[in-house]
Formats: C-alpha cells, sequence, structure tokens
C-alpha cells in the first residue's frame, strides 16, 4: 500500500477532522423544488427496488448533478400501486449537502421480514480541491484500487463511507412516514441483506479502508448491529457483495473484481468465518450483480455476461442451488449499456430494475418476468418498461 492511501485511509477513519458524514443529510418529503424534475435530470443511475406485502412497488435510484459523484447527486424514492405502470413523484428526496460537504449517494431499498420497508443509503465527506488535497489523487492507484475522484472543484478521498437507514412500519399507507436517520456503522451498502434462516441478517456494507470483505450481523431483527470481516479481497474497487444461502445451510457470497469473474466465498457457520475468496468461474465484466433464492427455491443471478463490456445482461436461473445455470434470458438488446441489477418477487414473478446507458441515455428500467418465462425455449430477449427517462443527457460510469 502505498504512502498516500495509507495517509487518506487514516484521515478518512477521523473524518477528515470535521467528520459531517456522520451527520444524517435531510430526508425531504414530497418536495417541490424544479431541481428534481425528471425533465432536466442530467444524471441517473444504480436503481433499486422493494415490494410490500400489499403489492406496492418502491422504487429508489441516485440522480442529480451532471455526473458522480457531484454535490448535486440525490437520493430518491418513488412507488407504484398499479403494478409497474405509472409512479408517483419523488415521496422522498435525501440531497447530498454542500453546506456541510457531504455526499449522499447510493439508495437500497429492501422488505424485511416483518413487513417493514427499509431505505439505507451512504454518505462520504468532500473536501475542495486544491493544493492541500491534490496529493490524495495518488491513492487512486492500479494496485490498490481505491478510487479517489476529483469532479467540478472538489475532491472525494472519503474511504470509509457511512450507512444510514431509515425505516417505514406501514409502507401500504396513503401517507407512507419513515423513522428517523439512523446510523448503523462504516461501511457502503449496495446490496439487498441476507436473512438466514434462523433470523440472522447479514449486511454486506463493504469498506475501502481494508483489504478484506467487510460486513455487518443483526440478531435481533435490526435492533443492534455489529462489524465483521471477512476473507482477503481479491482486487477490486468496489466489492459490491450480495449473497445466498444454500440449502445446506452455507452461505454462498458474490463480490466484484477487476479480473472478469465473479469472486465467491462461503460460510458454514451462519456468517462468523469464511473460506478464502477465490474466482467462481462465471464471467462479468467488474460491475455490481444480483443473486438470490426466489420463493420457489431456486437461485437467480442477473449478470452481465461478458467479460469487457457491461453489455448482454442476463438472468439466470438454477434449479441445483447454484451449482449450474442451467436456463438463462438475455435482457433487452443485448449490445446495450445495462448496468446495477436489483430485484425482488411477488406472486411468482421476479421485478428486475436496473439503469440503460447510464452515461447517454440516463434511463431506470423495469423487468416482470415469470421463472417459467426463463426457462421456456427460444433466444429472444426479454423486454423491459421504461420507468423514468430524463430529456437531458449526462455521462458518468462507476
Amino acid at each position: 500500500m502505498d504512502k498516500e492511501t495509507v495517509k487518506v485511509i487514516e484521515k478518512s477513519i477521523r473524518g477528515f477532522g470535521c467528520d459531517n458524514a456522520k451527520i444524517p443529510c435531510e430526508v425531504r418529503y414530497r418536495p417541490t423544488d424544479e431541481r428534481f424534475d425528471e425533465d432536466i435530470r442530467q444524471y441517473q443511475g444504480c436503481p433499486t427496488i422493494a415490494i410490500t406485502r400489499g403489492g406496492r412497488i418502491y422504487m429508489g435510484w441516485y440522480a442529480g448533478g451532471t455526473g458522480e459523484p457531484r454535490l448535486e447527486n440525490y437520493n430518491l424514492l418513488v412507488y407504484s400501486d398499479d403494478d409497474g405502470k405509472t409512479f408517483s413523484k419523488p415521496h422522498i428526496i435525501i440531497e447530498s449537502d454542500r453546506e456541510r460537504m457531504v455526499h449522499a449517494l447510493d439508495i437500497q431499498l429492501w422488505t424485511a421480514p416483518n413487513g417493514a420497508l427499509w431505505l439505507f443509503w451512504v454518505q462520504n465527506n468532500v473536501l475542495p480541491f486544491n493544493k492541500e488535497t491534490e496529493y490524495m489523487l495518488l491513492a487512486n492507484s492500479a494496485t490498490d484500487k481505491r478510487p479517489v475522484v476529483e469532479a467540478e472543484g472538489n475532491i472525494y478521498p472519503d474511504m470509509r463511507h457511512t450507512c444510514w437507514c431509515i425505516v417505514c412500519d406501514e409502507p401500504d399507507a396513503e401517507y407512507p412516514k419513515f423513522s428517523e436517520p439512523r446510523l448503523i456503522g462504516d461501511g457502503f451498502l449496495r446490496c439487498k441483506p441476507l436473512v438466514l434462516d434462523d433470523g440472522r441478517w447479514i449486511l454486506f456494507n463493504y469498506e475501502q479502508l481494508t483489504d478484506t470483505y467487510g460486513y455487518t450481523i443483526s440478531d435481533d431483527e435490526g435492533k443492534t448491529f455489529t462489524r465483521h470481516y471477512g476473507p482477503e479481497k481479491i482486487l477490486t474497487s468496489f466489492d459490491e457483495t450480495m449473497a445466498y444461502q444454500r440449502l445446506d445451510g452455507s452461505i454462498r457470497a458474490f463480490a466484484r473484481t477487476i479480473k472478469r469473474e465473479i469472486v465467491e466465498f462461503t460460510s458454514r457457520d451462519r456468517g462468523n468465518t469464511w473460506s478464502d475468496a477465490s474466482l467462481s468461474g462465471i464471467i462479468s465484466p467488474d460491475t455490481r450483480v444480483f443473486v438470490s433464492r426466489t420463493p420457489s427455491g431456486r437461485v437467480v443471478l442477473v449478470n452481465n455476461d461478458l467479460a469487457e463490456q457491461r453489455e448482454r445482461m442476463s438472468i439466470w436461473l438454477s434449479d441445483d442451488d447454484g451449482e449450474t445455470w442451467k436456463y438463462k434470458k438475455l435482457i433487452d438488446d443485448p449490445t446495450h449499456h445495462l448496468t446495477y441489477p436489483d430485484a425482488d418477487f411477488r406472486d411468482g414473478k421476479i421485478y428486475v430494475t436496473y439503469d440503460r446507458g447510464r452515461r447517454f441515455e440516463n434511463e431506470i428500467h423495469l423487468l416482470v418476468v415469470t421463472e417459467e418465462e426463463i426457462m421456456s425455449e427460444g433466444d429472444s430477449p426479454l423486454e423491459s418498461m421504461t420507468v423514468s427517462k430524463p430529456k437531458c443527457l449526462g455521462s458518468a460510469l462507476i
């Protein structure tokens, strides 16, 4: 690890002397400000989805500014009561705080076993880019893969990140109301938590501070959380770990890497210890994947089935606990840039969201598909619906 990286990590741990990332950004309900209008957005991406017991579809994504990261970025939450045909205006906006120099990013939605809707997001400290902070860009090296980004006069060197949540106990209400913001701890959560068969929750909120895969455990349904660390990482900028529980009780975790394959590692003691990480043999072009057990008992994987480009997004289905992936269908145009899938399940359907053309079109899409359709014969790609399509064009990619 080079000396610049060590120095930036030390400063990240201390909050750069003014730890505003440990103060929540404002959660705003149904704002009417014109700057949040869809038509003028120049950037949006990284969507997430959760479906309530009553069938309401919640979606959220990351928007604002001309790209990512920017202090104009914000997280938004919308919902649909007609199975995704139409969506509300933003019910919640969580905006970056320019005055305090705090970046708010990467919303993640999840419906807990008791039916409550959890909304997670991430914050990090931002600094002005000047002669005193310029050295921090040197930490962005090929060997460390801890990206430090400069954009529009600011630098984003905070490798710690803080993980926040708000919870809605009645997400099907006419006016859904969430709890006050709560700091879960350090780490970057960008995938749904895993609930084990004994009720334990595992949140794979990773850190760029460490060379090991980080995660958080709750044994009391989210009342308290404890921090843990797993195996040594295989080179990555963004771990984005997600896991499913096998039929034998073990946990199989997937993570992102620059090695053009998905990384995997296994726990046989409920997440207390893990095997060494290794390449899985599943091709993936250094991007986020989604994996989960479906309500039917099969395992579903959404992945860009290509080593070099974020194209050929496909939905895979396994009926042997993930040992093989017998069934596979392409999603939309296989040559188009589709990325960052998230999914949820209801009434025998899989609801998959992702962004399309994040550099240019900045569209948010929703695919509704059954397992039978994935297993059916034929090579025609599955077709999605467009949830959000701004009139402006932007450019950004992480």
